[in-house]
């Protein structure tokens, strides 16, 4: 007799169990060479079927209506071969015999009605298991999600899964956490579009294969991932499950206002997920950062090419519904004068070595002030979480009920997110603190000589950064510098760094 062999394990547990595979198929095997059948094909699921349709399943029902001399199937017993009732159709519509080698029994075209009946009801039973196992799952992990605890298997970008305790738990991957928060800091900027902003990360190397498919099962960055990444709330510390949203536990990778600056340029659609950039497309280095000084609208870019075939860009007011008198000024003499006032942020070096030993003794005041208060609340929250846990416990074993548990699950978590709101205005003082103030004088420092040898679109970020509220008047610009900038310049116009 020409038979076929099938092989499915849907778990771990069932696989330690003595489930697995290998030990599958030696029982078949064996069962097989005993009767004297001709094993032809063998087909195997090593995953978790939830429904009919699984690959291999498949496949073997196509074999069988294809090999009209294959006159059996051997598997290990009842719930191995079937999940729903539908399959168990599938198969008798087949006409073959079915051997259920663990349970010593062989069904066909002649078995009788009394058999069939049996091997349908242990076919729903096997059915009811699956969905009894579901729901009961499906409480649990909505029991964790009211808990702050994340339920799904699957991580965003910059997280993994480790250990708190004896809890498996989302935490931050240091190897890969760089790629999404430079996305969500560069796309604040307004300068990006999707695809401007994944050429950006792929070309400064934050896209690594090797990494995305162990986080994600992608292999590159498309925009629908980006987009869905720059949605995603995970990231500032709360997550959703079953579409509604819930305040999560894990560590937070950027701030709640860094992820609403960011939907706010999202949401600037027209109903799609390519969000408009905010100054257009083109690499105009003072396009969007410059005001009219005599009517305040926005001052624009325009590319004018002259018959000697030579382009050359200028900078007008746009003098929507007004009079503005002003006149367009060239790119060039702009980049004049913003060298001029960038050469005037220079810093000599005692100045920074002075303002240095400021910062490293500010560092110090903080480690004893803010971030003992921050570890205070902390602490206050670790304490409620972990009360959390135990209410979460005493209710699966019915030690409390239904209504004192969601009592003080509700008001626990009120606390919890209020100390959330306490802590989010605390940083903690290490050594980025001081390196960030050092990076900072220097950048002041350089600022022109980078200026000098920048590309356009790269003129415009570091300007972006450095400048706000800068106006354009008679063909001259006034550069108001944001902070601290604005603080550097005072002090180096007056040679006075003692304050």
């Amino acid at each position: 007799m020409k038979t076929v062999i099938y092989l499915r394990v849907s778990s771990k547990k069932q696989e330690q169990e003595g489930f697995s595979i290998p030990a599958q198929r030696k029982l078949l095997l064996d069962f097989a060479r005993a009767k004297g059948f001709k094993v032809v094909k063998e087909f195997e699921d090593d995953e978790t079927a939830k429904s009919a349709g699984r690959e291999h399943f498949g496949l073997m029902v196509d074999y069988i209506k294809a090999n009209k001399d294959v006159e059996a199937v051997l598997v290990e017993k009842t719930d191995r071969l079937y999940r729903n009732f539908r399959d168990y159709v599938t198969i008798d519509e087949l006409g073959i015999s079915v051997f259920l080698v663990k349970e010593n029994e062989v069904l066909g075209k002649n078995s009788s009605s009394h058999q069939k009946f049996i091997h349908g009801i242990k076919v729903l039973m096997a059915k009811n298991y699956i969905d009894n196992l579901r729901e009961e799952s499906g409480k649990g992990h909505l029991q964790k999600a009211e808990s702050g605890i994340y339920a799904g298997s699957r991580l965003p970008l910059g997280y993994k899964f480790g250990k708190d305790g004896d809890k498996i738990v989302p935490v931050i991957d240091e190897a890969n956490k760089d790629l999404p928060l430079k996305m969500f800091e560069y796309y604040a900027t307004g300068l990006y579009s999707l695809k401007s902003l994944i050429k950006r990360i792929v070309d400064e190397g934050l896209v690594r294969p090797e990494l995305m498919p162990k986080i994600s099962r992608l292999t590159k960055m498309t925009k629908s991932t980006a987009h869905r990444t720059l949605r995603n709330p995970f990231y500032y510390g709360d997550f959703y499950w079953k579409g509604t949203l819930y305040h999560g536990t894990q560590k937070r990778l950027i701030e709640k206002d860094l992820w609403n600056k960011v939907q706010e340029l999202l949401n600037q659609t027209d109903g799609k997920n390519e969000p408009k950039p905010k100054y257009g497309t083109k690499p105009f280095a003072f396009k969007g950062l410059l005001i009219c000084g005599e009517c305040s609208r926005t001052v624009t870019a325009e590319k004018v090419v002259k018959k000697s075939g030579l382009e050359f860009v200028y900078y007008h007011c746009t003098k929507f519904g007004t009079k503005c008198t002003q006149k367009a000024v060239n790119e060039t003499l702009l980049d004049e004068h913003i060298i001029s006032s960038l050469e005037g942020l220079e810093m000599p070096q005692d100045a920074v070595d002075y303002v240095a030993e400021g910062l490293k003794q500010s560092l110090y005041l903080k480690r004893n002030t803010e971030d003992k208060t921050r570890e205070q609340l902390e602490a206050e929250k670790n304490k409620l979480q972990n009360r959390l846990s135990v209410l979460y416990e005493d209710k699966l074993d019915r030690v409390i009920s239904d209504e004192f548990y969601n009592q003080k699950f509700n008001e626990y978590s009120e606390k919890i997110k209020a100390l959330d709101t306490l802590i989010s205005k605390y940083t903690y003082a290490d050594i980025d603190y001081y390196q960030f103030g050092v990076k900072t004088l220097e950048l002041a420092k350089t600022a022109a000589i980078l200026y000098k040898n920048a590309l356009p679109d790269e003129k415009r970020e570091l300007l972006n950064f450095l400048l706000q509220n800068s106006t354009l008047k008679s063909q001259t610009p006034q550069f108001t510098y944001g902070k601290p900038f604005d603080r550097v310049r005072q002090r180096a116009l007056s040679s006075d760094w003692s304050g």
